[in-house]
């Protein structure tokens, strides 16, 4: 390739730390499932911001934390990853942010006018690998715990900032990139540190606060179950840092039946709260009794690991690809059962928020349902979901990005495909078993029309 003429690109995102946060006795704490910031307080954890800088397509990234209550400059984070950063290769020729970063910091443009050269573009929403660049480096938080095997406590963001650029130091210095497993990638990431390093000496110090947080900061919450069981571990043997493991059993160090029978719950009653069957129904297509179905949903009682598994395949959850926690994956259709629960089991079929599309449908020709409203909605990758919100209810009146998150409004769609959206949810609603089963049919009749649907995600803006 021709090095001359290559465009660097960088990602740049902020964002509350799932994973690390500060105790006051005990420094830097891992957190192995992540806990809302309110549940956090209980443990005397102060959250932590997350500001990273990522090369798309290369597994190359570095990041750096400061506390939620000392904010930094983003524009001085910044100029520290473009100069300390080696496996960013300096400056780029193009930032790209997402919208809540062009809110919070308008003036950022004008800020790298100074250096010159640098153009800042604007993800939206089916940038995928935009939204997985902030998605590895939170997962990547983590891995700067197990990384830190020499036996101390990191004790304050100081340390921790050092500890990071050290990971990343040594990820590019040992060219641990050249055992990426993935040939594209390993071979983009190939290309990438053919570059010169981009310098400039145009800058001076800028250090003033130039942002304004806000609830973008934690969306993540959104799929976070609250007053989870949590406890304090560190090893004994070569103590290190602190870690909040979910669970009671302080030596708890793998995935036990009861933790499996917890998490699988979790999900399952967000969805149970929104099927469009009633649980006795549910729990009599798996051959259980509604008690039983309650008791396991309300964490008051086991089922079988049969049991479990059919619960799963009924709603449509499976075991992560880690095999540490279980995803929502539909395809289905549901009643929004009130604000909160809607929020709830959207952002999980959703992925929090990160949707292919999300819309309202309506006719293009005829009346629309008189009854309900009918949003159409696929994280990306998957089959669309239904959400039934009936009019009149207080769902309906809080319909919206807030409610959902990503929604991109009314669409107007061919009577036969409206027709389709109401058949098969009076359809789905008469059996729990017909539900996933007449959606992946669903799904296969339109999803390409509702995909190049989704092509046009910001033009409602």
């Amino acid at each position: 390739m021709n090095l001359t003429t290559y465009t660097r690109e960088h990602h740049f995102y902020v964002a509350i730390a799932k994973h690390v946060f500060l105790h006051a006795e005990k420094g830097i704490v891992f957190v192995s499932d992540p806990i809302r910031l309110k549940d956090a307080e209980k443990f005397d954890l102060k959250p932590l911001v997350l500001y990273g800088l990522t090369v798309p397509g290369t597994q190359i990234e570095w990041c750096t934390f400061s506390l939620f209550d000392e904010p930094r400059s983003l524009f001085s984070v910044l100029l520290e990853g473009w100069e300390k950063a080696p496996g960013l290769r300096g400056y780029p020729d193009t930032l790209k942010i997402n919208r809540h970063i062009v809110n919070a910091c308008p003036h950022l443009q004008s800020s790298l006018d100074h250096i010159g050269g640098i153009s800042l573009a604007v993800a939206d929403g089916k940038d995928k690998q935009f939204s997985a660049s902030l998605r590895v480096a939170q997962q990547r938080g983590l891995e700067l715990g197990w990384r830190n095997r020499d036996g101390h406590v990191i004790n304050d963001v100081k340390e921790l900032n050092d500890h990071a650029l050290n990971v990343h130091n040594e990820h590019i210095n040992g060219r641990r990139w050249e055992r990426i497993g993935n040939n594209s990638v390993k071979e983009r990431a190939f290309e990438w540190m053919g570059l010169p390093f981009n310098a400039s000496n145009a800058v001076s110090d800028f250090s003033k606060l130039d942002w304004v947080g806000g609830s973008w900061l934690s969306s993540w919450e959104l799929n976070i179950p609250q007053n989870q069981k949590m406890h304090f571990w560190r090893h004994e043997i070569n103590p290190g840092c602190y870690w909040l493991l979910s669970g009671e059993d302080k030596n708890i160090d793998y995935i036990t039946d009861e933790d499996w029978d917890r998490r699988c719950a979790l999900k399952a009653k967000i969805l149970v709260d929104c099927w469009p069957n009633k649980p006795g129904d549910i729990a009599n297509a798996i051959g259980i009794t509604a008690k039983q179905l309650l008791w396991f949903l309300n964490g008051q009682a086991a089922l079988s690991e049969t049991e479990r598994d059919d619960l799963s395949e009924l709603l449509g959850i499976e075991a992560s690809t880690d095999f540490v926690d279980y995803d929502v994956i539909g395809p289905c259709v549901l009643i929004a059962e009130g604000p909160k629960k809607c929020s709830n089991a959207y952002g999980e079929l959703s992925n929090g928020g990160d949707i292919e599309y999300s819309v309202e449908v309506l006719p293009e020709k005829g009346t629309p349902d008189p009854s309900w409203r009918y949003v159409v909605f696929a994280a990306y990758g998957r089959l669309p979901n239904i959400f039934m919100i009936q009019r009149g209810s207080k769902t309906t009146d809080q319909l919206g990005e807030k409610l959902l998150m990503n929604y991109q409004g009314e669409r107007k769609v061919p009577a036969a495909i409206y027709r389709d959206v109401v058949s098969t949810c009076a359809q789905c609603s008469t059996d729990p078993l017909l539900n996933r089963k007449l959606m992946t049919e669903f799904g296969e009749r339109h999803k390409q029309y509702f995909r190049e649907m989704g092509m046009d995600y910001h033009t409602w803006r």
